[in-house]
């Protein structure tokens, strides 16, 4: 008999002083030393995605109708809100 899945308790939002359209300095991780600008905060993950940093590479599909050319594309993925530290402009 399968084990029935276990039920999560929801997770509190992480209170954060960063917003969108701030400049971070990434303090840890791949990105080390990069600043960008805040395009997306998830208050509920904790997490945020920085323009320029954490720079990953996704297939894509090609897609005639959405106008989307097939390949490798690069994106930005999300950091922790710990390895980001907003600086003043």
């Amino acid at each position: 008999m399968p084990m029935a899945k276990r039920k999560r308790k929801p997770r509190a939002a992480r209170k954060t002083k960063i917003r969108r359209n701030d400049t971070v300095l990434v303090l840890a991780g791949r990105s080390k030393g990069v600043r960008g600008r805040v395009l997306e905060v998830d208050r509920k993950r904790g997490k945020l995605l920085v323009e320029g940093a954490n720079m990953v590479k996704k297939h894509v599909r090609p897609n005639p109708q959405k106008q989307i050319k097939g390949g490798i594309a690069t994106r930005e993925s999300y950091l922790d809100l710990s390895n980001v530290r907003r600086v003043s402009d």
